[in-house]
């Protein structure tokens, strides 16, 4: 299985490993896959990355932490990549990467060593050996998508268990369960065409057309049960299965029933609905990256988007102004961009015109990033080897643009996996400059997040580094180009597992908040958020920024001491109170990693409640690159979700909810920068709103949102009931000046230029989304 850091390993093999020495052997050690024997090596042996990985469903563990069973063939596709990047001329281009992913030679060995032919050598290979030949065969197969190959592998691996290793049988009885699960959702065609077929929970009307696989899921989950019936992974499995069937609760077993009551929304609020199809953006893909944002500044929003299909391209959905958008990705030169996990937007050279970030190699091996410059005519251009970004390749889907010295220019900060941070400096001709190590920030982490704000209000911005295995990190800004660590001190370490972050002002104070979730792939402790159980793994973290350099753990009071397993995630606005929600996507490479994503509203900045439900936006699948934009000008934002796994066999179709609307009043301002950077990231609004008699603020930092997916940086701000807008204020952090906007007209959209005493008022066509593809049946009721 190649090097992995000890502490991922499950209990009783860092049990076995202790008073080891390098070249020893361990005893024996019993798995949830057979035995296993450990050795320490006398040192790595050089094809092999120590990159943190927690192995397979043998090995994996944290503490009590009940990790979901793999299966989908994530880690055995990855292998020959993680090899090749190790050796000498390692290309880490788009293209090479895409020719080693379809390199058939891993699965034909393993063909060659589990060959009929073979069958004499096999039968004096040691049990376990052979085992996990044949489910790493299957899992190969799995993560094509080739579910009946794969199902057949599992079966004899399963046999193999049964006559030599029945400890073993249990987990690979979960794991044909699994399997046939996904086969029975690609048989009803539910990742192509999902509608409400995958939302929490799953209404009788969606049941399958086609039950075989569903059933043989049962018969195998209810296997696994008679063993072991308290384990919550498989129980929520088996109910999610009977779901599927039309069949849930009446026919799941009582002791085996989550009830009803776990899925009960905590609060009523309008549905929404997709419709990507009627406005054609069901593009289909694996996990990947999003971004809404004017790209051609005629005042409609275009969607791109990326995949971690290496072999895949940028797609680029032009906004056709009549509620439908075209993929238009040839035409503006972005075919020939492949892979990218995430993509952010950003004005790096101040010409009007958003470019585009695209960034490789998360999970995977290290490759080179993109920085893709907006000609200004409708058309980009590559100049990542020309700006000085592509000087070295790394393993990242995370980066923020920000102006760390005020001098008008968007710097670059990047968080890598057990790399160094990167920290780029805009020279302002094109170009940067790694000052990395001289900045203070190149500490070597699994960095999954990174994010900025003026925690401390003191005019200069600081950085946060949200990591998979370790404490976090805090850098505060010195002034100089250069920063200090301090998140100890501040009180913002954990949650130590983490993976989304961002900062906003959740309880609108003037202060900008931190949140970082906590990311456990657990089905068993997301459960336990739905039945109120006690957790194991930490749970999300919300941190209130105190005015004093310090932060306060305010999770439990916020109602947020949950488990989700989240990944791609952002905040918006969803009924125009003033107070950001969060959207959080979740899930990871297995199949058995079925949990819904989860929509959380922000009640009055006081605590948060889980509105999935009455929402209708718990898709079950994978949820990545998330971003909040009101697509049709109507003053209310839609949450648009880049769905799909890290595998060809999970690729899913992207969701577009569409916000149902509400009474409640907005506006929605796009910033210009002058002195400050043109697209004024780092800008902050205050908004003194008048609602009923009541006096509030409303606070918002022009940014894109959270870390994994990009909200368009025009600021849609919700303003509450009945709303009259007292005063506007704009302050512009590189002149350190104000502007003030009096009685504000509500519900419009206003453009406002650093230094200008006046603001433009900007025509907005109000669009149906769908346009004339959408009828009233074409909507799920």
């Amino acid at each position: 299985m190649g090097n992995v850091v000890t502490a991922t390993l499950r209990p009783e093999m860092r049990t076995a490993l202790v008073n080891l020495r390098p070249g020893d052997i361990s005893k024996p050690v019993k798995t949830p896959l057979g035995y296993a024997v450990l050795k320490i090596l006398k040192e790595a042996p050089s094809n092999e990355r120590t990159d943190g990985s927690r192995g397979n469903a043998a090995t994996s563990s944290t503490g009590s932490v009940k990790y979901v069973f793999g299966v989908g063939g994530f880690n055995e596709a990855e292998l020959t990549l993680r090899k090749m990047s190790q050796q000498p001329g390692w290309d880490p281009t788009p293209t090479a990467v895409c020719r080693i992913k379809k390199d058939p030679r891993y699965k034909q060995g393993l063909e060659r060593f589990l060959s009929p032919q073979n069958v004499f050598e096999l039968e004096a290979k040691p049990a376990v050996d052979v085992l996990n030949a044949y489910y790493s065969l299957g899992e190969v197969n799995a993560f094509d998508g080739k579910m009946d190959e794969a199902i057949e592998q599992y079966q004899t691996a399963l046999q193999v268990a049964i006559d030599r290793f029945p400890s073993a049988t249990d987990e690979l009885e979960e794991a044909l369960g699994i399997a046939y699960l996904h086969k029975s959702e690609m048989e009803n065609d539910v990742y192509r065409r999902p509608g409400e077929r995958c939302l929490l929970p799953m209404r009788p009307e969606s049941k399958y057309a086609k039950t075989e696989g569903s059933q043989k899921a049962i018969q195998y989950f209810l296997k696994y049960l008679a063993d072991k019936p308290e384990e919550l992974e498989v129980k929520w499995l088996l109910n999610y299965a009977y779901m599927t069937l039309g069949e849930y609760p009446d026919k799941v077993p009582p002791n085996f029933l989550i009830p009803t009551s776990a899925f009960k929304p905590e609060e009523d609020m309008p549905r929404f609905h997709d419709v990507a199809p009627q406005a054609g953006l069901d593009t289909f893909s694996m996990s990947g990256g999003i971004i809404v944002d004017d790209f051609e500044n005629n005042g409609r929003l275009d969607v791109v988007k990326s995949s971690l299909d290496s072999c895949a391209s940028l797609q680029y959905f032009h906004n056709n102004g009549d509620g439908t958008f075209s993929d238009q990705a040839a035409q503006r030169g972005l075919a020939d961009q492949l892979g990218g996990l995430n993509i952010l937007q950003t004005d790096y050279n101040n010409d009007g015109c958003l470019d585009i970030m695209v960034l490789r190699g998360g999970w995977e091996a290290p490759q080179y990033r993109s920085l893709l410059r907006n000609n200004c005519d409708g058309t980009f251009t590559d100049v990542t080897a020309s700006s000085g970004l592509a000087t070295k390749p790394s393993s990242s889907q995370t980066a923020v643009w920000v102006d760390i010295n005020n001098d008008g220019l968007l710097d670059l900060f990047v968080g890598n996996e057990l790399e160094p941070a990167q920290l780029f400096l805009n020279r302002g001709d094109g170009t940067f400059q790694d000052i990395s190590h001289a900045a203070g920030i190149d500490r070597v982490s699994f960095a999954k997040a990174v994010a900025a704000a003026d925690y401390d209000n003191d005019g200069y911005v600081d950085l946060f580094v949200s990591n998979l295995t370790g404490p976090n990190f805090l850098y505060h800004n010195n002034h100089d180009n250069t920063f200090t660590e301090v998140a100890e001190r501040a009180g913002v370490q954990g949650p130590t597992h983490g993976f989304p972050a961002w900062f906003f002002d959740y309880d609108n104070d003037g202060w900008p908040d931190l949140f970082v979730s906590s990311y456990y792939t657990s089905v068993d402790d997301t459960a336990r958020t739905y039945l109120h159980l006690p957790h194991n793994a930490t749970t999300l973290k919300l941190y209130k920024n105190m005015g004093n350099g310090t932060f306060r753990d305010v999770t439990t009071e916020t109602k947020l001491d949950r488990v989700y397993m989240p990944m791609g995630s952002n905040f918006g606005d969803i009924d125009n109170d003033g107070y950001l929600d969060i959207y959080l996507g979740t899930g990871n490479p297995s199949y058995g990693s079925l949990v819904p994503n989860v929509l959380l509203h922000n009640k009055d900045g006081r605590y948060f409640t889980d509105v999935t439900n009455s929402t209708g936006t718990g898709d079950w699948h994978k949820g990545h690159g998330v971003a909040f934009a009101d697509l049709g000008n109507r003053g209310f934002e839609d949450i648009l979700e880049e769905m799909g796994g890290a595998t060809q066999g999970d690729a899913h179709s992207m969701r577009v909810y569409e916000n149902p609307g509400n009474s409640n009043d907005w506006i929605t301002l796009k910033l210009v920068g002058v002195k400050t950077n043109r697209a004024a990231i780092g800008a902050r609004i205050k908004l003194t709103v008048e609602n009923q008699g009541q006096v509030r603020s409303i606070y918002r930092t022009v940014g894109s949102g959270g870390s994994f997916g990009a909200s368009p940086l025009q600021q849609h701000i919700g303003l509450g009931k009945d709303a009259r807008i007292k005063d506007l204020e704009i302050w512009w952090p590189v002149s350190n000046t104000r502007q003030h906007f009096s009685n504000v007209d509500k519900d419009q959209f206003l453009e406002i230029k650093e230094f200008s005493p006046q603001y433009t008022k900007l025509e907005r066509k109000v669009i149906r989304l769908g346009g004339a593809n959408r009828d009233a049946a074409s909507i799920p009721k």
